[in-house]
């Protein structure tokens, strides 16, 4: 790799990732060292949303990273537009649009962010949970997301992630925690068998 993680850190600016057979790709950050460290992560993993850039990075293990031009963050668009239109038409280069898709420092609205909520609630994105007594003898609350599980008795996300995959087995601040949809399945079951 060309530039040390921690010579990266906390540069803005348009940076290229180039691999050993010529392909490459641009993109934008505010802060270097994260986004290197991201797209390292997703492809090492198998899991990069651009397929061209992952399937170079399956072949060849490794590229090269490079700040190609620093500047403020305000100026990212305009100048990832500009080299993304010299570009993107090139054989090689990875990059799928002439536009970028960032969306740094903008903000939705009430009604856009609930529709997103809706729909990633549709998908199985967002997950009610069951909030227990540690013995699990009581219910005690159910959230409509992990999100507001977190806030309610201040703790992580990845905490309440964790006791809910654990089956039982993990606290939470004194507290046991079960995704709802598969315990609601489990009762509904119960029902038909021994109805009440």
């Amino acid at each position: 790799m060309t530039e040390q993680l921690g010579n990266l850190a906390g540069k803005c600016g348009i940076y290229k990732i180039t691999f050993p057979n010529g392909h490459y790709y641009y993109g934008q950050s505010i802060n270097m060292k994260t986004r290197k460290s991201r797209h390292l992560f997703e492809l090492k993993k198998g899991v990069h949303s651009n397929k061209r850039l992952q399937n170079c990075y399956n072949k060849y293990k490794d590229f090269t990273f490079e700040i190609v031009k620093e500047c403020l963050k305000e100026e990212l668009n305009l100048i990832e537009t500009k080299y993304l239109f010299e570009n993107v038409d090139n054989e090689l280069c990875c990059n799928l649009c002439k536009e970028p898709n960032s969306r740094k420092g903008t903000t939705q609205d009430a009604k856009a962010r609930q529709k997103i909520s809706d729909y990633q609630r549709l998908v199985g994105k967002v997950k009610p949970v069951y909030m227990y007594t540690r013995d699990e003898m009581f219910l005690v609350a159910r959230y409509d997301t992990i999100t507001d599980a977190t806030k309610a008795i201040g703790c992580g996300a990845k905490d309440i992630q964790k006791a809910c995959k654990s089956n039982g087995k993990y606290s939470v601040k004194q507290y046991k925690f079960r995704f709802a949809v598969p315990t609601d399945m489990f009762l509904n079951n119960i029902k038909k068998i021994i109805p009440l």
